[in-house]
C-alpha cells in the first residue's frame, strides 16, 4: 500500500476546518472524505472488512421506547495531538450521558457490545477516527490537549416497523465535535436530518445517502435530529459509524 499523498488531504482538512468554524457544522461529500482519509490509497479488502464489519452488531437492548431497531457496538480511545502515532486504546468503559443532553436514554451507564479488536485494527477505521481527530484540533483552540473520543457502530433497521435513528430527538451530545458518517441506507424512506442553533433555530435539512459522506457538528453550537424511517424493500437498513471528541475526559456521572 503506497503512502497518501499530503498536500491535498492538508488542504481538504483546512477547507472543512474553516467552514465548520464558520458555521458550526459541514456536510463532507465522498470526495473529501477520500482525501481525508486517503481512501483512495487503502487496498478493496481493508475497506470491505470494515464495511462488513456491521454485519456482526448485537441488538441494543437499552432502548427505552422498548424497540428492536437499533444494533450496536462502542469503544472508547484517547487520540493525542499528532494523530494515528498517538493512538491511545481504553479498556472497555460503559456509555454514559447526562438527562440533559440525554432525556431518553441519560443518567444511566449503557453497556454495548464492544468494537471488535479487527476493527479496531483496521486501517480505514484508525484513519477516520484519527484524520477527523486532526481535523476538530484545526477547528478548535484545541491543538495539545487529546480527544476523549468514543466510537459507535449503529444499525437502525425497519423489518419490524418505524427505524427511529435519534429516538431521543433533538439533541446534543454533550462533547466537543461529533462525526456522523453515513456509510449504507437500503430500502427505506426518510431519515431526514436537521440541524438547530441552540435558540432552535432551523439551521439546515438534508439526508445523507450516499456511502462514505459525513456530518461534522460543533457540539457547543447546533443541536441535532434525524427522523424515522420506513422500510420500501426486503432490507430496510441504514449504517452510520458516529465518533465524538472531547477535551478534559469522558462523559461521567
Amino acid at each position: 500500500m503506497s503512502e497518501a499523498p499530503k498536500s491535498a488531504g492538508m488542504e481538504t482538512n483546512s477547507s472543512v476546518a474553516v467552514r465548520l468554524r464558520e458555521s458550526g457544522f459541514v456536510i463532507v461529500s465522498s470526495r473529501e472524505l477520500a482525501e481525508i482519509v486517503g481512501l483512495k490509497h487503502i487496498d478493496h479488502e481493508a475497506t470491505d472488512a470494515f464495511l462488513s464489519a456491521w454485519n456482526d452488531l448485537p441488538i441494543d437492548e437499552f432502548l427505552a421506547d422498548g424497540g428492536r431497531y437499533r444494533f450496536r457496538r462502542h469503544a472508547s480511545l484517547r487520540l493525542h495531538a499528532g494523530g494515528e502515532t498517538r493512538w491511545q486504546d481504553e479498556a472497555y468503559r460503559p456509555h454514559w450521558q447526562p438527562k440533559a443532553y440525554n432525556k431518553l436514554h441519560g443518567g444511566v451507564f449503557r453497556t454495548f457490545a464492544e468494537v471488535k479488536s479487527e476493527t479496531t485494527a483496521n486501517i480505514v477505521y484508525r484513519n477516520i477516527v484519527s484524520s477527523f481527530g486532526e481535523v476538530f484540533r484545526a477547528a478548535s483552540t484545541n491543538q495539545r490537549e487529546p480527544w476523549f473520543v468514543e466510537t459507535h457502530q449503529f444499525r437502525i433497521d425497519a423489518r419490524r416497523g418505524e427505524g427511529r435513528p435519534t429516538p431521543e430527538g433533538a439533541h446534543r451530545d454533550g462533547v466537543d465535535f461529533v462525526l456522523l458518517l453515513m456509510l449504507g441506507r437500503r430500502d427505506i424512506e426518510g431519515a431526514v436530518t436537521t440541524i438547530y442553533d441552540n435558540s432552535g433555530a432551523l439551521l439546515a435539512e438534508f439526508m445523507l445517502h450516499e456511502p462514505f459522506t459525513a456530518m461534522l457538528l460543533d457540539d457547543q453550537r447546533v443541536v441535532h435530529a434525524t427522523t424515522p424511517f420506513r422500510a420500501t424493500g426486503a432490507n430496510p437498513e441504514r449504517d452510520t459509524l458516529v465518533v465524538t471528541y472531547r477535551t478534559g475526559g469522558f462523559l461521567q456521572p
